[in-house]
């Protein structure tokens, strides 16, 4: 016999003996698992050192704070030996084990997956310590639907990084206008800011980079310029979901003149009103935002008289999947008569998947464009969006 062989089999009888091993008991009992559950508040540390903190009550209700959202939690012991906890609108059921060598401590197993979650329950603060807290749609942990219904909600306090992938096609009566095409990156943020009553306001910066944007010469061809900056818009509002599902709101719509090319910007500052309507159910969101802009300063010649009206709807597939989109239709005044419509029709589809403990939000839309300037103006636009959600710290206390 080989010293290898002899050593792996010390190893094998050193790792058999109970000093090495957890021994997990079964729970059972409606009366037992009730009172483990009634009145507890379960915290784990997600990813980007977010705290969740769920507190379940003891007549079956409970909540769940995470990622500056809200959750409804529902309860219920289904049998003996089991307890389920509501979740996106379905029951997720865990048996209980306790561990028989460290007191306070238990392992819960998802039985629809066979994942595991170890917590402690103590008088002063019961925690989540392992296992599920790694996943979605756990006890202290919101599920990839729950996240994708809070954004798709715009007056929600989320906070999300948002990267926009443009790809552009033209037409136009100008010779050439339908060989000409453009990319674009929109980097466009949300900062919420909590309320007491249950509302939120927002900041919404969005600065467009164009790559060899096509430009008129104004010879009967194309300039193609190089990689600028476009003119920054943002809005300054306040917004509110009532309990019927009543989505409204309003503030201060603008834009900056940021861009670093004078062919690709007015130079001109702009501000107006802004007005938002919606409703929110089960079955998804619909919605429309109204602005106005006027100029308001700058250097730039002309002016700006520019109405905006952005539709949005949500629909959801289950699993995070949804049917979504948000294109802007405008009207500008400055503009011929005949040339003063932009609007575009909508189709896109969204995922929202949790990704190592943080939530994602991917996005691909089309948008077809069935009016616009005679001569030249937008077709076809294909959008990619990869939305990182992160949570804002000074929401923390709210």
């Amino acid at each position: 016999m080989s010293l290898r062989t002899v050593l792996l089999a010390i190893f094998m009888v050193v790792l058999s003996f109970p000093l090495f091993a957890q021994t997990w008991e079964p729970v059972s009992g409606a009366e037992t698992l009730t009172e483990i559950f009634s009145d507890t508040t379960f915290k784990t540390t997600l990813k980007g050192k977010v705290t969740a903190t769920a507190h379940y009550n003891a007549d079956g209700t409970g909540e769940l704070r995470a990622w500056d959202g809200v959750f409804p939690r529902q309860w219920k012991i289904e049998s003996e030996d089991r307890i389920c906890i509501k979740i996106s609108g379905v029951f997720e059921c865990f048996t209980l084990e306790r561990n028989s060598e460290i007191d306070n401590e238990y392992r819960a197993t998802r039985l629809s997956t066979g994942e595991t979650v170890v917590f402690r329950v103590t008088p002063q603060e019961p925690s989540l310590v392992d296992g599920l807290a790694k996943n979605e749609g756990g006890p202290a942990q919101p599920s990839a639907e729950e996240m994708a219904e809070k954004l798709s909600n715009p007056t929600m306090p989320v906070m999300t990084i948002g990267n926009n992938f443009d790809y552009v096609t033209f037409k136009g009566d100008l010779p050439g206008a339908k060989d000409e095409t453009a990319f674009r990156y929109v980097f466009q943020t949300s900062f919420p800011f909590k309320l007491s009553n249950g509302g939120t306001v927002f900041f919404r910066p969005a600065l467009p980079v164009l790559f060899n944007e096509p430009v008129p010469d104004g010879l009967g061809g194309f300039s193609s310029e190089g990689t600028d900056l476009g003119d920054m818009g943002f809005d300054f509002s306040y917004g509110i979901t009532t309990p019927s599902g009543l989505l409204w709101g309003g503030g201060l719509v603008g834009t900056f003149p940021t861009a670093t090319n004078d062919k690709l910007g007015k130079d001109l500052w702009s501000l107006g009103p802004e007005v938002l309507l919606g409703v929110i159910g089960k079955w998804g969101v619909v919605g429309g935002i109204l602005a106005q802009q006027w100029d308001i300063g700058g250097s730039g010649k002309g002016d700006t008289n520019l109405t905006t009206a952005t539709y949005f709807y949500a629909f959801p597939l289950g699993g995070g999947w949804q049917i979504a989109a948000g294109p802007t239709i405008s009207y500008d005044r400055t503009r011929e008569s005949s040339d003063r419509w932009t609007i575009p029709l909508g189709i896109g589809l969204a995922k929202t998947s949790i990704i190592a403990g943080r939530p994602w939000k991917f996005q691909l839309q089309y948008w077809n464009y069935v009016e616009g300037s005679d001569a030249f103006s937008t077709e076809h636009q294909i959008r990619l969006s990869i939305n990182p959600v992160v949570s804002a710290p000074w929401n923390k206390d709210r």
